[in-house]
């Protein structure tokens, strides 16, 4: 069976068609117009800074800038604080912003150092290097009052230890740090604190050995700071009194300034009193 179309639905045919063809060409030319003005388009800015570099500020050299220039007092005073330091490993001292592990390890785990407390393989390098402590850092953190560092002022004045002592690293092992307030002062020594109580005990007997010493010392303080002000105090009375007694020698002798008499008509005596010095004169008429 054959159909026929008839002219209008032919003519309607070619009226879609030509509908359909304009569109995809609408379409292409609005493709082509959007492409090129995303052409056309300024590319965004990237960021300024891309990437970050961390620098361990401490190990960093001043170079001066490539030019010899001769070193003042405080640049060799530092130098100087500098050499006087711990020698650390020196992984310890390139990787200190890491968490350091350079202890030497061997072979049978047996003779690995371990911690005096957990018996864990973590142990911290510093102290293992500098004080002979085998210890983990969670130890360090969990036991303050045995493992934390004080200084060597406050083992001076809390522990009654002198300085011979504290220096004598055969008794008294420290870490000798350059100074963080200002690299020209003296080193900053450091201990831990089990290790300057025990030899602090041990220097005064036992712990309340400790305490009356230090509560003997502290009377001994106040006793010298009371002298010394009642000294000051006499002394003040002292150049007080000579003021007084200046200005009087320079004023002259005194003149005694009597105010109105007063007579006494039983005795028939007058009585005359100084207003300025109190002195009290009686006469008696004749």
């Amino acid at each position: 069976m054959s159909s026929s179309l008839t002219p209008e639905q032919k003519q309607r045919i070619e009226e879609n068609k030509a509908k359909a063809l304009e569109k995809l060409k609408r379409k292409a030319t609005n493709e082509t117009q959007d492409r090129n003005d995303q052409q056309q388009k300024p590319l965004p800015k990237r960021a300024r800074w891309t990437k970050y570099y961390e620098y361990d500020l401490s190990t960093m050299v001043d170079s001066k800038g490539g030019f010899l220039v001769e070193e003042s007092k405080e640049d060799q005073l530092v130098q100087a604080r500098k050499e006087q330091a711990t020698k650390l490993s020196p992984f310890i001292r390139s990787h200190a912003q890491f968490t350091p592990c350079f202890v030497a390890i061997s072979a049978d785990p047996s003779e690995n150092p371990k911690c005096r407390d957990c018996q864990s393989m973590d142990v911290d390098p510093i102290f293992y290097q500098v004080f002979k402590i085998s210890v983990c850092p969670a130890c360090k953190e969990k036991y303050p009052e045995r493992y934390s560092l004080i200084t060597k002022t406050e083992a001076k004045e809390d522990y009654l230890l002198t300085d011979p002592e504290l220096r004598d690293t055969e008794l008294l092992p420290h870490w000798s740090k350059p100074n963080p307030r200002k690299s020209t002062w003296n080193n900053m020594m450091l201990y831990v604190r089990y290790m300057v109580e025990e030899y602090a005990f041990k220097k005064w007997g036992s712990e309340e050995g400790l305490d009356a010493e230090y509560e003997r010392r502290e009377a001994q303080k106040k006793d010298k700071k009371d002298k010394k002000f009642k000294e000051k105090l006499a002394d003040l009375r002292r150049r007080t009194m000579t003021s007084n007694w200046e200005r009087k020698r320079q004023q002259g002798p005194h003149k005694h300034v009597f105010g109105t008499p007063v007579d006494d008509p039983d005795t028939g005596v007058t009585t005359e009193t100084c207003q300025e010095c109190g002195l009290t004169v009686e006469s008696e008429e004749l």
